[in-house]
């Protein structure tokens, strides 16, 4: 939106540029109008009130705007995305006003920042029962990693989102544990770098490969996928790891196990995994890291 300094500073460059006013007033194309035309003039006056004028209609043009743009969002079926930014516009312990957005005057930057407590979220068509309903996946972090909510912010978050969604859309909000990755991997490294256990020499990482494995799990995006070969180009670029074979790959979630074979993402990765939750936590315990030397 222009200023009326601005609205007033465009009348006057064209005034100026006009060659039979430069004429009739014997002006000077080198000096400014306000150098040339006192604040009490005729002209700067009239300039003055043409340009208020188009300030304000350009004002009640763009309230206008506003009002008609708000009555075809609110008249529109929403989509996914706008479910996901609703979600990550929500404030913990605060109250909706009627327009279904929070009213954050007298709040600081650190208190709104403080209750948005949704850190990624991604929305989902699913059918229950036979019915469609569409699931919003939510998390928090904590430090680097991704958890889910804990039960009391869960119950807000879903009455939060029960009251901004369509009438007639089923929502179902949902915040879990990460779905596990275990790993069979071959990690052939340079014996002048890794030693037999993929810890570095000069003692500065000990766990160098898994670190590399957890950076990119944390680096997809929420609710994205998983790609095998991917994973592998990342544990490449590990200083002191020459070759990389990933021989299995599984998750698992809630109470499917990695052997389930009748769950799409669950149980063996062939290359491709979305997981359950929206993201993947490396499983230390039952992974397998083969280190090999490799002698060049």
């Amino acid at each position: 939106m222009r200023s009326r300094e601005e609205i007033k500073g465009q009348m006057t460059e064209e005034f100026l540029d006009n060659e039979e006013i430069i004429t009739k007033y014997k002006l000077d194309k080198n000096k400014t109008f306000e150098q040339q035309f006192s604040k009490v003039s005729l002209e700067n006056l009239i300039f003055d009130f043409v340009a208020f004028g188009i300030w304000f209609l350009e004002n009640l043009f763009d309230l206008f705007k506003k009002d008609i743009d708000d009555v075809i969002a609110k008249s529109r079926v929403h989509t996914q995305k706008w479910y996901r930014e609703k979600a990550l516009a929500f404030m913990y312990g605060y109250s909706l006003n009627e327009s279904d957005v929070y009213d954050t005057e007298g709040l600081t930057e650190e208190q709104i920042t403080k209750a948005k407590i949704i850190a990624n979220a991604a929305a989902q068509k699913i059918v229950v029962g036979g019915r469609g309903v569409l699931r919003i996946k939510v998390v928090k972090k904590e430090g680097n990693n991704m958890v889910p909510l804990i039960p009391v912010e869960l119950q807000a978050f879903t009455a939060y989102m029960n009251l901004v969604a369509d009438a007639g859309t089923y929502v179902q909000p949902t915040s879990d544990k990460g779905d596990d990755l275990k790993l069979k991997m071959d990690v052939y490294y340079d014996p002048l770098v890794l030693d037999t256990e993929g810890k570095r020499l000069d003692g500065t990482k000990s766990t160098p490969v898994p670190d590399a494995i957890e950076h990119y799990l944390r680096s997809i995006e929420f609710n994205g996928e998983f790609i095998k070969s991917e994973l592998e180009d990342v544990v490449k670029r590990v200083e002191g790891v020459l070759y990389v074979n990933i021989k299995d790959a599984w998750t698992k979630y809630a109470a499917y196990s990695y052997e389930v074979t009748n769950i799409s993402n669950a149980g063996v990765v062939d290359e491709i995994r979305r997981p359950d939750s929206g993201y993947l936590i490396l499983d230390k315990i039952t992974s397998t890291f083969n280190y090999r030397a490799y002698e060049q």
